[in-house]
Formats: C-alpha cells, sequence, structure tokens
C-alpha cells in the first residue's frame, strides 16, 4: 500500500518525465515500479511479521494455559493422596481410644453391678474420659486445619508445624516403630501458608514409612533439625532408610517419579513438596547419607 507522501513524490517525478526526452522518462517509470514493487514487498513481509508474531504468542498462551491446568491436577492428585492417608492416619489414631472408651463402658456396668462404684470411681472414669476424647478432639481439629483452605499468608513457626505433623502421624509412627528427634537450635518462622508446610512435611513423613517397610529396615529414625545459617533459615529431614537408588534421585523432585512398587506411589508428593519450597521462596535438595535420604529445605529471610 503507496503512502500519501510518496504518491505525492511519485507523481511529482512523473511530470518532470513528462518534461525530459524520452529514454529519461522510461527510466523514470522503471525506478517508479520498482520502487512501487519494494513497498508492496515490504508491506507484505510486514504484515507476515505481525501474523507470524501473534501465532507465537497464542502458542505460548495455549502453552501456558495447558501448564496451569497440568499443575492445578497434579496439585488436586496430591491433595487427593494426602487426604487419604490423613483419614487413614485419623482412623488410626481414633481406634484406641474408641476401644478404650468401649471398654470403660462394660467396666462401668460390670462394677456397678458388683457395687465397686463410688465417687472417687466416677472421678477416676470421668478423667479417663476426658482424656480420650481430647485426644480425639485434639486429632480431629488438626485434619480439619490440614485441609482448610487458607489464602492469607502468615506467619507461623516450623517447630510448631512440625508438631502438629506429628500429631496427625503419632499413631502411624508408633505402629510402625519410630523414632522422631526433633532439634530446633534456632526458631524459625516464615511468612506463607502453614497448611502448604504441613502438607510438605506430611510427605516426607509418609515416604520414609513407605522406605522403611518396603526395605525392611529394623532401627527406624527419623532427625529434623532448624538452624540459622547467615541469613538463610535451614530445615534438615534425614532418615535412615538406606537412601535413594542413584538412578532416580537426580530426578526425584520431577512428576511422575517415584520409588515405592507400582500401585502404591503417585510419584506427585516430592514434586508437589519443591513447589511449596519455591513457592515460599527457598530451595529444596536431598542427598544421601550414610544412614539414609536427607532432605535439606533452605530459605532466605
Amino acid at each position: 500500500m503507496i503512502e500519501d507522501e510518496d504518491q505525492k513524490l511519485i507523481d511529482e517525478i512523473i511530470v518532470l518525465s513528462q518534461l525530459s526526452n524520452h529514454r529519461l522518462r522510461e527510466q523514470t517509470l522503471e525506478l517508479i515500479d520498482l520502487y512501487t514493487k519494494q513497498k508492496k514487498k515490504t508491506a507484505n513481509i510486514k504484515k507476515n511479521h505481525e501474523y507470524f508474531i501473534k501465532q507465537v504468542q497464542k502458542r505460548d498462551g495455549n502453552m501456558f494455559a495447558a501448564k496451569t491446568k497440568k499443575d492445578k491436577m497434579l496439585k488436586q492428585q496430591s491433595k487427593m493422596a494426602a487426604m487419604g492417608e490423613m483419614m487413614d492416619a485419623v482412623a488410626h489414631q481414633w481406634k484406641q481410644p474408641l476401644n478404650s472408651l468401649s471398654m470403660m463402658n462394660d467396666m462401668l456396668q460390670d462394677d456397678f453391678k458388683d457395687g465397686l462404684v463410688d465417687e472417687a470411681y466416677v472421678q477416676d472414669m470421668t478423667e479417663t474420659t476426658h482424656t480420650q476424647i481430647a485426644h480425639m478432639v485434639s486429632t480431629l481439629n488438626e485434619f480439619r486445619t490440614f485441609f482448610r483452605p487458607s489464602k492469607d499468608n502468615q506467619e507461623f513457626s516450623v517447630d510448631a508445624c512440625v508438631e502438629s505433623v506429628q500429631i496427625l502421624m503419632k499413631d502411624e509412627l508408633i505402629k510402625n516403630n519410630i523414632n522422631v528427634n526433633v532439634d530446633i537450635k534456632d526458631s524459625i518462622t516464615i511468612h506463607g501458608l502453614i497448611n502448604e508446610f504441613k502438607h510438605l512435611f506430611l510427605n516426607l513423613f509418609s515416604n520414609s514409612i513407605d522406605a522403611f517397610n518396603e526395605k525392611d529396615i529394623k532401627t527406624r529414625e527419623i532427625s529434623i533439625r532448624t538452624y540459622m545459617d547467615d541469613n538463610k533459615s535451614i530445615i534438615e529431614f534425614e532418615d535412615s532408610a538406606k537412601g535413594i537408588p542413584e538412578h532416580v534421585i537426580a530426578d526425584i523432585f520431577k512428576p511422575n517419579i517415584t520409588t515405592k512398587q507400582d500401585g502404591k506411589g503417585t510419584g506427585i508428593g516430592l514434586y508437589m513438596s519443591s513447589q511449596i519450597v519455591n513457592k515460599h521462596h527457598g530451595k529444596i535438595n536431598v542427598k544421601n547419607t550414610d544412614s539414609g535420604a536427607l532432605f535439606s529445605i533452605t530459605i532466605k529471610n
């Protein structure tokens, strides 16, 4: 497309060429024709370039939308897997106090018939009952808090987060004969979503439990350490489950990577854990030690 100023210039050249000799006029017209073709060619190139840019932008938009959809799906899968594990943990923790309450109810009836029930007996039975119920309520509250949506970031301490997850996993840890050592050298406070960090620790605990059982480890230890190093907060999670296979460890934080037996692992737990750490402006790494796997979380203050 020829712009108005270009057309005006061409018209002036044509007028001048008409005043010149025939040969000069022909050469001038040839130059005008070349110029016009070049302008059209440039316009087409510009048009094609703009089309190409739009296609690239469209492709990038589609890729971003697909990635966002995939991340949401993985997050939902991870949440559902965690919910199943949590419900199983709650069921284990409720089983013992429910059995105790049932036994105490039977004892109360028998002891009443035998004339053994007095004020001191009732007081002792009441305290024991309240203790069992308090344990169940505590477990239920932790379960509800874990899955309650939280959109607002807040300050929370890592040691309180670890303690909360230990309450949820208490009976599971006891059942699997796992000893947990927590060494809080420096109290670490993080600004973010505490439920997401609970999810992270739940994944680490669950992976260690599975590794202990699959490898039939006799001495089962989990150590959690927190300390400050310059302006960085360090959280370490180490188990004695003999480590992660070397052919897997480099890709352990990628989606769909699992060391568990077929049908037992989703391959998204550690991927989601890494996403949680990244979201809180940190990094998570893992290496094998003499006893097992050591996960190290580093967060800048």
